[in-house]
């Protein structure tokens, strides 16, 4: 193959999970395309294992589960052509699932949800094949090791990175920063509670981590734990507490789940705000092109709306209540008004009410006469708030009635995930938020929002309550954590949980003032929920060195009103260059994903769709491009 030229250009990837891999392939699905590619050295390094990362590591237990369906999953940038993978084209996690040995990989559906070693494995062969594929196009560098500073030298960059038994320096012309979730500082009160368990050595605190990283086997069985927060970490660590030391979920004669315990379960209280678990999934129904297609939260509504603000007070900026949610709210109760009618009188009657809906616009008031007129008399508008606390200001007096009353919430969404994410208008209409992440990240991303709007409407009160209904784990899930309340193994504390220290009985509490009698003593007490670090409390020696010598800042949201301090890296909207403190934009250092999370929304996804073009195969391939055409320029010199 003929070079364009014999200089070498060194790339550096720091982190190789899903966004280090993502770059890594189209880096060179690009060289491929090339006539005469420059000559490229890539440099992967990764901490824990190249190809998965940390964690997506293929170590992990088996009974934790991804919560995307396998048909929905690829990173290959390109859908297989029959051809050998390679950069641009290859198999799908769908795909690859049958070429396993284990039956309980091979038989995975389309709608079937992997366990996330799995998918660790496939990252591994989607990077093993791109490591193979780059012998033809330049050479490829493996470090496991950490990357601890990043310093300019001169036109190019010095990574000082440290292995189990060396250091050594790598010198790179470009970086790109993809190192995914950081442990965070402990909080004032985290700070507290680990004291605490310093000074009591019966005691155990576990927070800030996966539950692939937390040490639960240590703790012995029958010891009272306590879980704060009920999100899809959660799920993993009771799954390490069941399943995970000889338990076995079963179905009675009339497909009712029970659990069959093993006698080495903790006993375990939780709770969270919210008092319930994150919400099922419903059971997938869609080929993996079948997102519904915005009618009212469109990009063309989003750019008229930032022309109006410009023009009504100089600024495209957005406020994400006023102007974006209104619309959000319109593409739900579309997909649920159009369902139910379906569902209720045919696709004919579907036809004619979403004819209707769409003469009407957005504005849901009037909407009220259109259900009416077509016989959903008993339809009212979803509510979003009411659906994520439907446990706010219930008042229990005792543990009893709170366990009742989750348990009838949840055997109602147990049955509308049963019955999918089409057919069910419930389900079809929260799986509208996931079909909008799209136009919300034009919305959002870059500083779209006012300050004000994006902490406080965005952050603090849509994000905070509506990831609980549609980033879910499978229905089975849900049934087990029934099945576990059941069997004693799990008990609940309630809404609005406070968790502490008790001096006097040297132990950990949990209550809910929602519930009678609530306070609840633990021995160990974990905080499942994985805080985003950010810059400020970020333990990542790489991160903090660059905010120390001003080579990286925080992204701050500012306008006349009010400054919103990010957290997190701040990059180019064009390229994602980093930027430096005094506003200059590194010539290539680059970061994508967790590092720029409140820059951009929704970072924590970990693939590309087959054969669709997201953000995440796009945010990839903008910087792949311009890592190499700065190189045919000799913009790095």
């Amino acid at each position: 193959m003929r070079h364009l030229t014999d200089e070498v250009l060194d790339v550096a990837i720091v982190g190789t999970g899903p966004r280090g891999i993502s770059v890594f392939e189209r880096i060179a699905a690009n060289l491929r395309a090339e006539p005469e590619p420059p000559r490229v050295r890539i440099w992967l390094i990764d901490a824990v294992e190249l190809g998965a990362g940390r964690i997506w590591r293929t170590d992990q237990e088996t009974s934790f589960l991804m919560n995307t369906v396998v048909g929905e999953i690829s990173m290959f940038s390109g859908i297989s052509d029959g051809e050998p993978c390679r950069p641009g084209a290859g198999l799908s996690f769908h795909q690859w699932l049958p070429t396993q040995p284990d039956p309980a990989l091979s038989g995975l559906g389309h709608d079937d949800y992997a366990p996330r070693y799995a998918y660790g494995r496939y990252l591994r062969y989607v990077y093993d094949s791109v490591v193979r594929d780059m012998s033809e196009l330049g050479e490829v560098v493996e470090v496991v090791g950490k990357v601890t500073s990043l310093r300019e030298n001169g036109d190019s960059y010095a990574l000082q990175v440290t292995t189990s038994d060396e250091e050594f320096t790598v010198t790179a012309d470009a970086v790109v920063v993809t190192t995914g979730h950081a442990l965070a500082e402990l909080s004032e009160q985290q700070k507290e509670l680990a004291q605490f368990a310093r000074e009591h050595p019966e005691l155990h605190y576990l927070s800030g981590d996966s539950a692939a990283d937390l040490e639960l086997s240590s703790i012995a069985p029958r010891t009272a734990v306590g879980v704060v927060g009920l999100g899809l970490s959660f799920y993993d660590i009771l799954m390490s507490f069941t399943v995970g030391r000889g338990g076995k979920f079963k179905e009675s004669v009339d497909g009712a789940m029970f659990y069959v315990p093993s006698g080495n379960e903790p006993r375990v209280v939780a709770g969270s705000r919210s008092g319930l678990p994150i919400h099922s999934r419903g059971r997938n129904q869609k080929a993996v092109t079948g997102r519904t297609a915005p009618k009212f939260l469109t990009s063309a509504a989003v750019g008229r709306l930032r022309e109006r603000n410009v023009a009504h007070r100089g600024n495209p900026t957005l406020d994400f209540d006023q102007d974006v949610l209104p619309l959000l709210q319109a593409e739900i109760n579309y997909v649920y008004y159009t369902t139910q009618a379906r569902t209720q009188h045919g696709p004919e009657r579907a036809e004619a009410v979403a004819a209707e809906l769409l003469v009407l616009g957005p504005e849901l008031a009037s909407w009220r006469e259109v259900a009416l007129r077509h016989g959903l008399d008993d339809v009212e508008p979803v509510n979003l708030d009411q659906l994520s606390r439907p446990l706010h200001a219930k008042r229990f007096d005792s543990g009893a009635g709170l366990v009742a009353e989750v348990r009838r919430i949840l055997l109602a969404d147990i049955a509308e995930a049963g019955r999918g994410n089409v057919d069910s208008a419930l389900k079809a209409a929260l799986d509208a938020i996931r079909d909008s992440r799209e136009v919300l990240r034009h919305a959002v991303d870059f500083g779209g929002l006012t300050p004000r709007s994006h902490r406080a409407d965005f952050l603090g009160r849509f994000v905070s309550r509506t990831s609980l209904l549609f980033t879910g784990p499978p229905l089975e899930r849900t049934a087990q954590f029934l099945a576990l309340i059941d069997a004693g193994v799990l008990d609940l504390v309630g809404p609005d949980v406070v968790h502490g220290c008790d001096a006097e009985q040297g132990r950990f509490f949990m209550e809910s003032p929602a519930v009678e009698g609530s306070r609840r003593h633990c021995d160990v007490l974990i905080d499942s929920r994985i805080p985003t670090a950010g810059l400020l409390r970020n333990t990542d020696p790489l991160m903090r060195q660059l905010v120390d010598e001003r080579l990286a800042v925080g992204f701050v949201h500012r306008d006349a009103d009010d400054v919103f301090e990010t957290g997190a890296l701040h990059i180019t909207p064009a390229e994602r260059r980093v930027i430096a403190a005094d506003g200059r934009p590194h010539r290539a250092v680059y970061a994508l994903g967790i590092p720029t999370e409140r820059v951009c929304w929704f970072t924590q996804i970990g693939n590309g769709r087959p054969g669709v073009h997201t953000s995440f195969s796009r945010d990839a391939d903008v910087i792949a491009l311009s890592v190499l055409r700065r190189a045919k320029s000799n913009a790095f010199h």
